[in-house]
C-alpha cells in the first residue's frame, strides 16, 4: 500500500475514485464545497453572556467538545469559548454578519470559509479506518453522535465530529489537505474508499 499514491505530488489533493479492492465500499469520504464557517471567539469574561445572547437567537452553544445546531447554523465547540461555525447556503461575508447580530458585541467572529477542507466520512468500516490515526476513542459508546474533538492525526491538526450515527465530518486547514487526504486514502484502501468532490487530478 506505501506506493498507492507514488504518481501523485505530495502538494496536490489525492483526485477524486475508487482507491482498493474493486467492489469494496467499506469508507465512503465526500469534500464538502457549499459551506460557509467562521470562529466565533467570546470576549474575556463575556463566554456566559454570548452563550445566552445565541440562544435567545436560536443558536444554543455548548461550551465543551460538542456540536450544537439551531437557526440554520452546526457550532462546534473547540476550545473554551470557541466555536466553529457552518451554515450552508451562505456566503462567508453572510455569516459573519448573522453571528455579529447574534452575538451582540461580545465575541470576535472571522471568517473561515476558506481556511479549511471539509470533508463527511462514513462507511461501514469509517471507524476501523479512523483507528489508525486517531488517538480519539471512536466506539459509539464513547464518541457519540454530537462529539466533537481538535486533535492531531497524522501529524495533521483537524477538528472532527460525529454528525449522525454513520458520518464524521473533519475540518482540515487548506494546506495541509493534501497530507491529510494521502493518510486517510492509504488507511482506508484496504475496506474499499471512494473519495470524491476533490476533483480528478
Amino acid at each position: 500500500m506505501s506506493d498507492l499514491l507514488e504518481h501523485i505530488a505530495p502538494t496536490r489533493l489525492v483526485p477524486e475514485g475508487h482507491y482498493g479492492p474493486e467492489g469494496a465500499a467499506g469508507v465512503t469520504a465526500r469534500a464538502v464545497e457549499t459551506l460557509a464557517a467562521a470562529t466565533l471567539v467570546a470576549r474575556k469574561g463575556a463566554t456566559a453572556e454570548l452563550i445566552a445572547a445565541c440562544a435567545a437567537a436560536g443558536l444554543p452553544l455548548a461550551d465543551a467538545p460538542r456540536v450544537s445546531a439551531g437557526a440554520g447554523l452546526e457550532a462546534v465547540g473547540t476550545g473554551p469559548g470557541r466555536w466553529l461555525v457552518l451554515a450552508e447556503g451562505l456566503s462567508g461575508a453572510d455569516l459573519v454578519a448573522r453571528l455579529a447580530a447574534m452575538a451582540q458585541g461580545l465575541a470576535a467572529i472571522t471568517d473561515q470559509s476558506d481556511a479549511n477542507l471539509i470533508l463527511d466520512i462514513s462507511g461501514p468500516d469509517v471507524r476501523a479506518a479512523l483507528a489508525k490515526g486517531v488517538t480519539v476513542d471512536l466506539d459509539p459508546t464513547a464518541f457519540a453522535e454530537g462529539h466533537a474533538t481538535t486533535t492531531v492525526v497524522s501529524h495533521v491538526g483537524v477538528t472532527f465530529w460525529q454528525r449522525d450515527g454513520a458520518t464524521f465530518r473533519f475540518a482540515v486547514g487548506r494546506s495541509f489537505a493534501p497530507a491529510f487526504l494521502r493518510w486517510l486514502t492509504v488507511s482506508a484502501a484496504e475496506y474499499g474508499f471512494a473519495l470524491s468532490g476533490t476533483g480528478r487530478g
